[in-house]
C-alpha cells in the first residue's frame, strides 16, 4: 500500500494540545511509541491504516493529516452520513457498531460518546425505523465535544460534570436526560489485589488501564491522584492509554490490567468488582437545527421508548428516571 504523506507537525502540535504522551497516543492508535516519535519527526510515513488510527485518537479528520495531495483512499469499513449539506465520513474499528452492510442506501446517522448506553440506543434507534440506521463511534467526551461543534456527528453524549467553559459550548444545542450511571474503581473479582483507593496503586505497584486525555474516567482518575498527592509517574499504565471504555475493562478481565476507573456498566458486562466513587449524568446533546429531521426524530424517539429504558435498566446500573428529558 503506498505511504501517504503526513503533516509530521500537525501530529505532534495536536497530541501536545490534547496533553497526550507519545505513549498514550501509541496505545491509542494500536502502534508502538516508537513508530510515532518516528513519524512526528518525518523519518517515517505511515500507512493509510495506522494514519487514520492516528487521526481517529486524535480527533482528526483526513483533511487535517494529510497534505490536500496525498489525501489517502478511504478504509475498507467506513461510516459515511450526510450532516448539513455535506458528507462526512469515518473509519470504523471493532468497537463501532455497524447495524447494517455499508452498501445499504439508508441514511447513517452518526453519534458518539463513550457510555454503553449510547450503543445501546443506537440499536434501538436502528431497529424501530427503517428509514435510518444508527451508528456508535466510541469517542471520549472531548472528541465526541469537538467533533459535535464541527458539525461532523449528529448528536452527541456527554458523561459526568460539565465544566462551565462547555456549558458555554454546548449553548446552541439541546439537550435530551439520558441516565445515571455510577463511576468508580473496576478491579478483578473478589479484588484479589486489595485496591481501595488511588494510594494502592502506586503502593502495590498496580497496573492500570488508563483512558485517553478527554475521557470522563481519565478526569475522575487524575482527581483521585491529586486527592492523595499521588505523582501518576508512579502509578504503572498511567501513560499507557486505552481507546474505549471497553477495552479498559478487557484488560483487566484478561489480566493485562489490575485496575482501572471507568462506569458500573463496564463492571457489570465484564463481570469486575466495582467500587463507586461518583454519580454521573449522561446526556444526549443535538443541534437546535436539526431536532425536526427525521433522522434525529428516530433517536429521540427511541430514547424515549419503553423498550430502551427496559433495557437500559435491565442492566442493574442505570437510574432512568428523567430519560429522555428535554431541557428548557
Amino acid at each position: 500500500m503506498p505511504m501517504a504523506k503526513i503533516v509530521a507537525s500537525q501530529i505532534a502540535r495536536v497530541r501536545r494540545a490534547r496533553d497526550l504522551s507519545q505513549r498514550a497516543l501509541a496505545d491509542a492508535a494500536g502502534i508502538t511509541r516508537q513508530a510515532v516519535g518516528a513519524i512526528e519527526s518525518g523519518r517515517m510515513q505511515p500507512s493509510v491504516g495506522i494514519a487514520l488510527s492516528l487521526g481517529r485518537a486524535l480527533g482528526m479528520t483526513v483533511e487535517e493529516l494529510f497534505e490536500p495531495s496525498d489525501l489517502p483512499a478511504p478504509p475498507a469499513r467506513v461510516a459515511s452520513a450526510t450532516i448539513g449539506g455535506r458528507t462526512v465520513t469515518h473509519a470504523l474499528d471493532r468497537d463501532h457498531l455497524v447495524i447494517e452492510p455499508a452498501e445499504s442506501a439508508v441514511p447513517s446517522v452518526l453519534i458518539a460518546g463513550c457510555d454503553l448506553a449510547v450503543g445501546l440506543l443506537s440499536r434501538h434507534a436502528t431497529a424501530r425505523s427503517r428509514d435510518v440506521r444508527v451508528l456508535w463511534l466510541a469517542w471520549t467526551n472531548r472528541a465526541a465535544l469537538v467533533a459535535l461543534e464541527r458539525g461532523e456527528v449528529h448528536a452527541a453524549a456527554l458523561h459526568g460534570e460539565v465544566t462551565a467553559q462547555q456549558a458555554r459550548r454546548l449553548e446552541r444545542f439541546v439537550r435530551f436526560e439520558l441516565a445515571t450511571t455510577e463511576a468508580g474503581w473496576l478491579v478483578g473479582r473478589g479484588n484479589p489485589l486489595g485496591l481501595h483507593g488511588a494510594a494502592d496503586l502506586a503502593r502495590k505497584r498496580l497496573r492500570l488501564a488508563n483512558r485517553p486525555a478527554g475521557a470522563g474516567a481519565r478526569r475522575l482518575l487524575d482527581e483521585q491522584l491529586r486527592r492523595e498527592k499521588i505523582d501518576p509517574r508512579r502509578v504503572e499504565g498511567y501513560d499507557r492509554a486505552l481507546a474505549g471504555q471497553l477495552d479498559a475493562g478487557r484488560a483487566i478481565a484478561q489480566g493485562y490490567a489490575d485496575a482501572a476507573v471507568g462506569v458500573a456498566s463496564v463492571a457489570r458486562v465484564f463481570d469486575l468488582q466495582f467500587a463507586p466513587l461518583c454519580e454521573e449524568r449522561c446526556a444526549l446533546f443535538v443541534p437546535r437545527t436539526a431536532l425536526r429531521s427525521p433522522e434525529i426524530r428516530a433517536v429521540i424517539d427511541a430514547l424515549r421508548s419503553t423498550p430502551y429504558r427496559r433495557d437500559l435498566e435491565a442492566l442493574g446500573c442505570y437510574d432512568v428516571t428523567r430519560i429522555g428529558e428535554q431541557a428548557a
